[in-house]
């Protein structure tokens, strides 16, 4: 497993040079913190459009509420279709919005599971301590809504804005367990994940949405992490291609 970062994305603005479109024309994106490794990657390479953006990461909510309070900018990628249908009926694009990736949902536990956690049910045990996403927030969303599906009622200990936050929760060993991406998990030390079938029934999207009304940028970004160079970039972060 990689090293994991721990920090807290929300704000985090990750720039070539320059601080965004409205003051040097560099194109702005805002995405899902969860797809920070794979956009700063892509931001690293000089042969992709991503190297010439300002990238800023948070949850998804935040930045869509960062955008409806008029923040300067031109590409938004969600962890869910939510945002993105609040930003289309708020009247701040018109455009098709785009799914460029897909995720799925997994138990983050500490380093070889000591507890032998091995399924979702386990999550409502009382002597499991349990980190979940903060209501709100798409992973918040979608392992609540896995959890109702299942008939499983699980009392976290802590809400957090984001799975980074969920995982550095398990990886201090303050609680024993999250639901989390997988991908994000893939990324973290001291922390194992467990594959649970509940997961397959969750349809974890990223979608893309161009708010630059088609003709500038954001199209052209989306363009390309639709595109065999982008789908791989993607593909070899752990996410599933739509």
């Amino acid at each position: 497993m990689r090293p994991f970062a721990w920090v807290l994305l929300t704000g985090v603005v990750l720039a070539g040079c320059g601080a965004g479109s409205q003051s040097d024309g560099q194109p702005v994106v805002f995405a899902a913190s969860s797809l920070v490794d794979v956009l700063s990657e892509l931001s690293a390479d000089e042969g992709t459009p991503f190297s010439s953006v300002t990238l800023s990461f948070a949850s998804s909510a935040s930045l869509a509420a960062q955008i409806v309070d008029d923040a300067p900018v031109d590409m938004f990628i969600s962890a869910d279709q939510a945002q993105i249908e609040r930003l289309r009926r708020a009247g701040f694009s018109d455009t098709q919005p785009q799914v460029v990736a897909r995720n799925s949902l997994v138990i983050a536990v500490e380093a070889r599971n000591p507890l032998g956690l091995a399924e979702l049910r386990a999550l409502s045990r009382r002597d499991v301590l349990v980190a979940l996403a903060a209501p709100g927030v798409p992973l918040g969303e979608y392992s609540r809504g896995m959890l109702r599906a299942a008939n499983i009622e699980v009392t976290p200990v802590t809400f957090e804005a984001d799975a980074r936050g969920v995982l550095a929760k398990v990886a201090l060993g303050e609680v024993d367990a999250g639901i989390v991406y997988a991908t994000d998990a893939a990324s973290a030390t001291n922390v194992d994940s467990v594959v649970i079938p509940e997961a397959e029934a969750v349809n974890v999207e990223y979608v893309a949405l161009d708010l630059t009304g088609g003709s500038g940028a954001g199209q052209d970004l989306i363009e390309f992490l639709t595109s065999d160079a982008g789908r791989s970039s993607l593909a070899n972060r752990g996410f599933l291609l739509p």
